[in-house]
């Protein structure tokens, strides 16, 4: 038999302990304690969001006593950490590569997480990464935005995506937003505002915007597309209004200037400052006559 193979690995105690009651029951508590598992990084092998669970690696070696390092077993089917409570969940799709902590109960839980009810201790195990909770954690690989230094941040690890919380708002950034729902209500007891370069609204059925004073500013265009409009209430337009198609008026028109049409304009009552011009050959609608074959009306004075 060779040196080599009767080579045995030194003792693992502190010859410190030796000789003494103390040094004996404190060499006893360490060998229990080395034992039983606690709390070690850890990182993501796999994950299953669909039951939370996880298998993870711990990241701390094991140390022989004679100096060799072993690598730690993976645990498999570990349940993950995730905030809820009251109806609601945070929840994230963990990845491989992932880190994070895992903790050791102190007794078996593995009937607990079949009925999540009160149950005994399957086993006599204690203090086992078999019976552990993985806690995500990112520890490195993220920036915060220099605005958010002093905020409360939700967001991706590069931060081009976020929600922050400011002492006095909340600030959302992100390249896009998207808000689905089917009803959708915005209350601001001082003013709204959206600035965009485009802004579109589809509403399949109707739309409805309720406030004391509204207003649009478009430095080029604006477009309403709709097969009919409502406008309830005094409308006042400033410049040149142009519109294409039959207009249909049920009162009197009152004008304070000149109104040209290249047609007919029919009305009960036109009443200008000025004059009305209507058709090609511009007609004056004040001093226009009317011609008739009623007997004793031939001709008709002009509209004073």
């Amino acid at each position: 038999m060779t040196d080599e193979a009767t080579k045995q690995a030194p003792p693992s105690r502190d010859p410190a302990n030796d000789g003494t009651l103390t040094g004996m029951l404190r060499e006893v508590m360490g060998k229990m304690a080395q034992s039983l598992d606690d709390c070690l990084p850890a990182v993501v092998v796999a994950f299953d969001r669909a039951s939370n669970r996880a298998t993870v690696k711990p990241m701390v070696q094991v140390l022989t006593t004679a100096g060799e390092t072993v690598s730690r077993a993976q645990v498999v089917s570990v349940p993950v950490f995730q905030i809820g409570g009251g109806g609601f969940l945070l929840n994230f799709n963990l990845k491989p590569g992932d880190l994070g902590w895992i903790k050791a109960s102190d007794r078996d839980t593995s009937l607990f997480l079949q009925q999540y009810s009160e149950q005994r201790p399957n086993t006599k195990r204690v203090h086992s990464f078999s019976d552990g909770l993985f806690f995500p954690d990112a520890m490195r690989g993220f920036t915060i935005n220099s605005e958010d230094a002093e905020n409360a941040v939700l967001q991706n690890l590069d931060g081009t995506c976020r929600v922050a919380i400011w002492p006095d708002r909340v600030k959302i950034t992100a390249p896009r937003v998207e808000v689905e729902t089917q009803v959708a209500q915005v209350t601001a007891t001082t003013s709204v505002t959206v600035d965009t370069t485009e802004a579109t609204i589809n509403a399949t059925t109707s739309a409805t915007i309720n406030t004391a004073t509204a207003q649009i500013n478009a430095t080029a265009s604006a477009t309403i597309d709709t097969p009919e409009t409502t406008i309830t209430g005094n409308t006042t337009v400033e410049g040149q209004l142009h519109v294409v198609g039959a207009v249909q008026m049920d009162a009197t028109l009152h004008v304070d200037g000149t109104i040209t049409s290249d047609d007919d304009i029919i009305g009960k009552t036109v009443i200008g400052t000025t004059d009305t011009l209507a058709g090609p050959n511009a007609i004056s609608g004040k001093g226009h006559t009317h011609t008739t074959t009623v007997t004793g009306f031939p001709t008709s004075a002009p509209i004073p």
